[in-house]
């Protein structure tokens, strides 16, 4: 039964030190990913075209310092809870602890009135005859194994009692420093926010210019975007005429090896009747062969789609080094400015200066086009297709197969200190969200 209890108990403890430890990895990633986007924030350009950029900068930190935040408060709760629970651990470690105490005090004091008449050798010596005798040893090294055993429970017990309270007190350091940490990361929230509607209120005084910036950016898309559609539609019908051409040959091998088959059938019909011999077929049994199915999907493909979908969510940033979200995917309203909506079939990652652009999967290169003097790759994974586009230059050529993260490209620079990529996710010609996509 000791065993089982402290077993429970050492097992509960191992777990609660890896979800701390867990916690903590998770925590640094996401401070260190802060850290990184704090960076890309040193413009002093007051253009227009400049302050959207900050303020897609700054809305992009002020989500991941949330993130950051919600993080910290979700921990404190957790410590808190497994608090809660190894207090209860610690009060019945005491009960026990208490119990076992109180067992062996009687325990001590029977022996002990005991010895007063007679001594542990007396006790042995008092015996009738031999087997009396061997019992009554055995009986005294039995009772002194037992004290011992009472003894060693006493010692385990009083450890792991000791282990439980350092462990609790650990956990509520643990949790005051991360709501200090918490408070700290507040403060600096709101600065962010602060920050962000200086941004907005001198924005919102140049209307005109904002409108003729959004314009200009949605025109240059909108452009980019029938390029795209119209080359990942050319790949699909392409895809589909290698399927057929595919389905096309194999047919005409299966009848061609079906001709040959017939015409050696039959030469050995027409040598076996010269020779009196009969066969399957001149007795009326004709070998039947069985009808090729010629719709055979490329199974190459199909497995590379199921890999590609089965991880969602695991997919590495198409960015090399620190990044930042600054136009998230779909359409949708900036806060604060007036009449400005935003349309985005893909997300808008910014990079430090010299950044890179890395494929998000293994696949093959079936695009790579230039677009107003910037290069766009684009590589087929099965059914779905990645789009990376404003490449100040390319490493990768068409029909070339690629591996997860490989560098396929420079991303281009944005004026601003930064550079900025504009990343597409589709399957077949449909678009996806691709931060549902790609690991956080």
């Amino acid at each position: 039964m000791l065993l089982l209890v402290c077993g429970l108990f050492l097992t509960a403890g191992a777990q609660n030190s890896k979800r701390v430890q867990q916690m903590k990895a998770q925590r640094t990633e996401l401070k260190k990913q802060i850290e990184q986007s704090e960076s890309l924030l040193h413009h002093t350009k007051k253009d227009v075209a400049s302050q959207l950029n900050h303020l897609a900068l700054l809305d992009a930190q002020i989500v991941e310092k949330q993130r950051y935040i919600d993080r910290l408060k979700y921990d404190s709760d957790s410590l808190n809870r497994s608090v809660r629970y190894m207090q209860k651990q610690i009060d019945t470690l005491q009960r026990d602890l208490m119990r076992c105490k109180a067992n062996y005090r009687k325990a001590m004091t029977f022996v002990s009135h005991a010895r007063v008449k007679q001594s542990r050798w007396m006790f042995v010596l008092m015996a009738k005859d031999f087997r009396d005798l061997y019992r009554r040893m055995r009986y005294a090294a039995q009772y002194s194994k037992y004290q011992r055993a009472q003894g060693e429970v006493i010692r385990q017990k009083e450890n792991r009692l000791r282990e439980k309270q350092q462990a609790v007190k650990a956990a509520k350091k643990e949790k005051e420093h991360l709501l200090g940490e918490a408070k700290v990361e507040c403060e600096t929230l709101g600065k962010k926010k602060e920050d962000r509607k200086q941004v907005v209120a001198e924005l919102n005084k140049k209307q005109k210019s904002i409108q003729s910036v959004i314009q200009r950016d949605r025109k240059k898309y909108r452009d980019i975007n029938i390029k795209i559609d119209k080359l990942i539609k050319e790949e699909i019908a392409a895809a589909e005429r290698r399927r057929k051409a595919e389905a096309e040959r194999r047919r005409k091998a299966e009848a061609e090896r079906r001709r040959k088959a017939e015409a050696e059938r039959r030469r050995q019909e027409a040598a076996n009747r010269r020779s009196g011999k009969t066969t399957a077929s001149s007795s009326g049994k004709t070998e039947r062969t069985a009808t090729p199915d010629f719709q055979v999907a490329d199974d190459a493909d199909s497995q590379l789609s199921n890999n590609f979908a089965s991880n969602r969510g695991r997919l590495p940033v198409p960015i090399t080094g620190a990044y930042a979200v600054t136009s998230r995917y779909g359409t949708y309203n900036v806060e604060g400015l007036r009449g400005v909506q935003l349309d985005n079939k893909g997300i808008d990652i910014t990079g430090k200066r010299g950044a890179q652009a890395r494929s998000i999967f293994d696949g093959e290169v079936v695009t790579v086009a230039n677009f107003g003097g910037s290069y766009t790759i684009i590589i087929r994974h099965g059914d779905y297709y990645s789009v990376y586009n404003n490449l100040a230059s390319v490493s990768v050529r068409r029909g070339q197969k690629v591996k997860t993260a490989q560098i396929i490209g420079n991303v281009a620079a944005d004026g601003n200190g930064n550079c900025k990529l504009h990343f597409q996710l589709r399957r077949g010609a449909g678009t996806l969200n691709p931060q549902s996509w790609i690991r956080r």
